[in-house]
């Protein structure tokens, strides 16, 4: 027999209790089952927990990884720029047989 996790809900008020019942009730599900679901859902949308279908497991880690980039904000250079240098600057430095890091100063300019 599987055990089950339990998660007790404070509401604000018993009308949005009334309303998910009556949701649960025009899908033909409990409501313990319609919240189970919306928050699996929500959880996906919001990068926390993958799907089990491959695409929407990228889809929830590029919004995971949208969700960084906006945290860390625009670094001003498209990525497609970036892609190319990077690319030009690998194959130079695996020729050189050298590597230059960029120190504080160099990276902000």
């Amino acid at each position: 027999m599987a055990t089950r996790a339990r998660l007790g809900l404070y509401l604000k008020n018993e009308e949005i209790k009334r309303q998910i019942k009556v949701a649960a009730a025009k899908r033909g599900m409990t409501a313990t089952a319609y919240c189970a679901r919306a928050i699996e859902e929500r959880l996906v949308r919001d990068g926390e927990r993958g799907a089990n279908n491959e695409v929407q497991n990228k889809l929830a880690f590029l919004s995971g990884m949208d969700k960084l980039r906006q945290e860390i904000g625009p670094i001003g250079i498209p990525t497609a720029e970036l892609k190319a240098g990077g690319n030009k600057e690998y194959a130079t430095r695996t020729r050189a047989g050298s590597c230059r890091c960029l120190g504080s100063s160099e990276m902000a300019a």
